[in-house]
């Protein structure tokens, strides 16, 4: 038998139903659309006049829109506006959530009623809540008794949560008493009251990190999250290491208007017998400032160089020698930009007194204009510089460099490029006053030449073979700069008169599959070299070496799933003919994550390092890595990391060993699916 009920009491049936879903972890039935029929299909539809209310028995399915409630029977009285049920209750969404139970009552004017055993499932985050009885109070506010939850599938879950008193407030938090967690059928750990977030974002405890390590000795890391508003946050540290004393730390992230965002760090160990006292802190930060500047800060600061050799997890942070602080501002009015920077180097390793601080930096550009129609263009680059010094010379100087140019392009074959400038640069302090000016030119020619071959394969359609050579001539007049502070490289400019020539080959695939059409670089190669004229004009006392090295820079992608990436500079001339520098990058991987991949860099006799990395998921629920590095040149071992997750249908356990020169450690750490990051005890 089927009916249809218009009545507004009817309607809200389904209303109030669906908000009984939100007992669990971040989701909520939406109510059920507006001025729909609701629908019930049943074996028997009748008024019952002694209990007043329609009563509806036998596979019971209401439904309006996209819910559907179902029930062995249902009996709503629109005296009181109760309405009750019993027997395989079960409420459906389009997603196929479920919240189902033995029985229920819900009093449609105050909100409040019961579902007796049962059970919620969301199927986004395979989330499961069980409870003896189910209680609620209104729209936002739930209570269970003997309630269980967990995101494992199966009557017998790999872990579980079990409260006897659970109060659910949608939007911020369940809450339980008298909480155990559960591995299998075990109760591993009680907790006298325990808090889990009910939306994505909360505040709470993060799983902790466990470990040993040769240096800093036994391992206990426990972060803190804080939802402090809807755009910051933060993640407090407090960490005990054995040997080398207590960390304290916090990551504050935020963002705001005008694409202000970033992050600020700090951490300082609290130093026992084996080492004092450590603090560090960085602050990153991009946006813009009223009047469309646009502000960048980079800071960083250590109060030693062991720090990052005790903190550093990776090759470039515990090699790392020294730290600096940019703060920089920006503002561009079409064309024309205004920068100033203030950057401060810290030397870990040696006294900074001798670096030049910039305490500011200024510059001004006007990017190369056109000069109405005509192929001329115009522009101009200066800067004002403060260097200060603890220890020797600091100053003033001002650089402006105008230029002109032009561009022609004769029969759309060549490119031709030109252009002229003049330097000065004037120094000055309370000691001296000089300047220096200077003149260059620079003429570039370019061309590019291009065929495309029919392949018609089962993928490849074209092939497009690109071919561009490049010639450039450079001349400078400066002139011995030796009267000058040096501050920096722009202090020691050298005059020039030479020849650079590039070529660069392409090789691109037109490819089509299953109806799609994309463009693939199978290959990318140039060659470039310098001749210098004025060395062979001027050869002074050392033996003549007009040619610089050839530089080759080689990117295959064979496939989309392999690359080979090469650098090199060969010395060409009489007396070198050897390799000055050579980077070497191959590797393979697949969408599953199994990847290999090693690399080799090699500089002039001063180092030579090997290093590789291999992923497999060949094992699972065994998921491995390994990484190592190789100094071939001292011949020894660098660094070792192994990184194992026994990853599981609703948890992983993670092991990281870690291998270097001085230190070894292990840690290990876990993660419980669909819960989120945090957890408060």
């Amino acid at each position: 038998m089927t009916n249809c009920l218009s009545s507004a009491k009817t309607k809200k049936l389904l209303g109030l139903f669906a908000l009984l879903g939100c007992v669990n972890c971040g989701w909520c039935f939406e109510p059920p659309q507006k001025n729909l029929p609701v629908t019930i299909n049943a074996d028997q539809l009748r008024y019952d006049p002694e209990e007043g209310g329609y009563h509806a028995e036998g596979d019971v399915i209401l439904q309006q829109g996209k819910w559907r409630l179902f029930s062995d029977q249902i009996l709503w009285n629109p005296e009181n506006d109760d309405v009750r049920g019993e027997g395989g209750v079960r409420l459906l969404d389009e997603q196929e959530n479920s919240l189902s139970g033995d029985a229920f009552q819900l009093n449609l004017k105050s909100g409040e009623g019961w579902l007796r055993n049962s059970r919620a499932f969301v199927r986004e985050k395979n989330f499961h809540l069980a409870a003896d009885m189910l209680y609620r109070l209104d729209e936002n506010n739930y209570t269970a008794k003997e309630a269980t939850f967990t995101t494992c599938d199966g009557d017998k879950p790999s872990w579980h949560f079990r409260a006897k008193d659970l109060k659910v407030t949608v939007g911020d938090y369940a809450q339980g008493k008298h909480a155990f967690f559960y591995i299998g059928d075990v109760p591993v750990f009680y907790l006298p009251y325990l808090a889990y977030p009910v939306s994505e974002r909360k505040s709470g405890l993060l799983i902790p990190k466990y470990g040993y390590s040769e240096k800093r000795g036994v391992q206990m890391l426990q972060p803190v999250y804080w939802a402090i508003s809807r755009n910051t946050d933060a993640t407090f540290h407090l960490d005990y290491l054995s040997r080398l004393g207590v960390g304290k730390g916090v990551d504050f992230r935020y963002i705001f208007r005008n694409d202000n965002k970033g992050y600020f760090n700090v951490y300082h160990v609290s130093g026992f017998d084996e080492g004092g006292d450590r603090l560090a802190y960085i602050w990153r930060h991009t946006g813009f400032l009223p009047g469309n500047v646009r502000v960048v800060a980079n800071m960083e600061y250590a109060d030693e160089k062991d720090y990052f050799e005790d903190f550093g997890q990776e090759a470039e942070e515990y090699n790392k020698n020294s730290v600096q602080t940019v703060l920089f501002a920006q503002r561009n009015w079409g064309k024309l930009n205004l920068s100033s920077q203030i950057k401060y180097i810290k030397d870990l390793e040696k006294s900074s007194g001798v670096i030049a601080q910039r305490l500011p930096e200024t510059r001004l550009s006007l990017i190369r204009q056109r000069l109405t129609t005509s192929p001329i263009y115009y522009g101009f680059d200066g800067s004002h510089n403060y260097f200060w010094r603890r220890d020797g010379e600091d100053g003033n100087r001002l650089m402006a460099r105008p230029y002109l140019g032009a561009v022609f392009k004769p029969g759309n074959v060549v490119e031709l490029e030109t252009e002229v400038g003049g330097r000065e640069r004037v120094y000055w302090d309370s000691e001296y006053d000089t300047n220096l000016n200077s003149a260059d030119l620079s003429v570039a020619a370019s061309s590019r030449l291009s065929r495309v071959y029919m392949v018609n394969g089962r993928r490849i359609k074209k092939l497009r073979h690109v071919i561009q050579p490049e010639v450039r001539y450079s001349y400078d007049t400066s002139d011995s700069q030796h009267s000058v502070p040096q501050f920096d490289y722009l202090d020691n400019i050298e005059a020039q008169n030479k020849v650079s020539y590039a070529l660069v080959n392409r090789l691109t695939a037109r490819m089509e599959e299953n109806g799609q059409t994309r463009y693939h670089e199978f290959l990318w190669l140039r060659l470039g070299q310098e001749y210098d004229i004025h060395e062979v004009r001027d050869p002074g006392e050392e033996q003549v070496r007009p040619f610089s090295a050839l530089r080759t820079e080689l990117i295959v992608r064979p496939t989309t799933w392999s690359y080979l990436d090469t650098d090199t500079l060969y010395d060409v001339n009489p007396d070198g003919r050897h390799f000055e520098m050579v980077r070497c990058y191959v590797g393979v991987h697949d969408s599953r994550g199994n990847g290999l991949s090693t690399g080799y860099s090699y500089r002039d006799e001063r180092y030579e390092y090997l290093q590789g990395t291999v992923s497999t998921t060949l094992l699972a629920p065994l998921f491995l890595s390994y990484s190592g590095r190789f100094d071939l040149k001292d011949d020894k071992e660098l660094e070792h990391v192994l990184r194992a997750e026994w990853r599981f249908q609703c948890w992983s356990l993670f092991v990281t060993f870690r291998d270097r020169e001085d230190d070894r450690e292990v840690m290990f750490s876990f993660a419980l699916k669909g819960l989120g990051r945090e957890f408060g005890i």
